[in-house]
């Protein structure tokens, strides 16, 4: 299915290169004639790339003072940046040497922005680069993914659960189903997505469960977050996903035999016990710094996994006084 620029009327493939796709510096039909038929006129990767990144420098600094529509700028500029880096990058690194440096700053910019405009904005930005939308995933997903979890966090400490956009879970989870297992960065920016256990609107807990068995190495971190957000639903849940004899994948091990996906669901535990352990994801987030925030794990939820490890044979090779941190992976 074509898609057409409603400015210039001109057509594109995918979704994806319809936003690359920049007419606002309007040209002459005489100059975009002459640039179709003579290739040594047209702009190489490398111009295109610099030429991007100067404009993301440019509109990062704008968005700094509150300028608003420099920040969809910004994700554009970002997008079309990481493209041209692609253009004959065998090794990887030129891509690496863009997306690694502007990573952090576009999330900063817009976790910052989404603060003081509400989640709008962000919804807006999602909306435009939809997961869903094209055989590949937008090459800024990570980044906007980014944000929604560190928003995603904070609206679930601050507010309520139900003041989490429905919008801003299906992107998560979408991003969860559509990305390939090479996209390691856009796949680890989803974890936050725990933090959306018990959403009125949305069932975190219907998602992982359709997810455990194609998608463990997602779904175990994701309900490590959940423990922080509701350590009541998520016990629930890892009940749930651990008694379940259909979720037979197994993880290979080289000493020893395979370790069931079951199993290693019970790694997401490791770390409610202490507070030198805390979920990774967001990058460049310490969400546990920001609001002082402490975690208790109840007796009674604490009762509950050491009977679910005994009961499921999954203490065997335990020793006689494990701990939490024994069932790390």
């Amino acid at each position: 299915m074509a898609h057409e620029c409603d400015d210039c009327g001109e057509s594109f493939e995918t979704l994806t290169r319809l936003r690359l796709h920049d007419c606002g510096d309007v040209q002459s039909e005489t100059v975009a004639t002459a640039s179709s038929t003579d290739e040594s006129t047209s702009p190489s990767p490398t111009d295109e790339r610099n030429t991007s990144v100067t404009d993301l420098d440019d509109l990062l600094d704008q968005a700094s003072t509150g300028d608003i529509t420099a920040i969809h700028g910004a994700v554009a500029s970002f997008e079309s940046a990481l493209s041209a880096a692609l253009e004959g990058d065998n090794s990887g690194d030129t891509y690496r040497d863009v997306f690694w440096p502007y990573h952090e700053r576009v999330s900063d910019t817009l976790d910052e922005a989404t603060r003081s405009e509400g989640w709008s904005l962000l919804v807006e930005v999602i909306d435009a680069y939809d997961p869903t939308a094209d055989d590949e995933i937008p090459l800024v997903t990570p980044t906007v993914a980014n944000a929604v979890g560190r928003n995603l966090i904070r609206t679930r400490l601050t507010e309520d659960v139900s003041a989490i956009p429905v919008a801003a879970l299906e992107y998560l989870d979408n991003i969860a189903v559509n990305a390939p297992d090479t996209a390691d960065t856009a796949r680890e920016e989803v974890h936050a997505y725990g933090w959306g256990i018990g959403h009125p609107a949305h069932s975190i807990a219907d998602r992982l469960r359709v997810r455990a068995s194609e998608d463990i190495f997602s779904v175990n971190p994701t309900l490590e977050h959940a423990f922080y957000a509701d350590q009541y639903a998520a016990v629930d849940l890892l009940e749930e996903l651990v008694r379940d004899e259909s979720i037979d994948g197994t993880l290979p091990r080289v000493t020893r035999d395979d370790m069931p996906y079951r199993r290693y669901l019970l790694d997401c535990v490791y770390g409610l016990q202490t507070d030198d352990h805390w979920p990774g994801m967001p990058r460049y987030y310490d969400w546990h710094e920001e609001f002082d925030y402490t975690f208790e794990l109840d007796e009674t939820v604490e009762q509950r996994i050491r009977e679910l490890v005994e009961e499921t044979g999954f203490g065997a090779d335990l020793p006689n006084d494990w701990t939490f941190r024994d069932l790390g992976v």
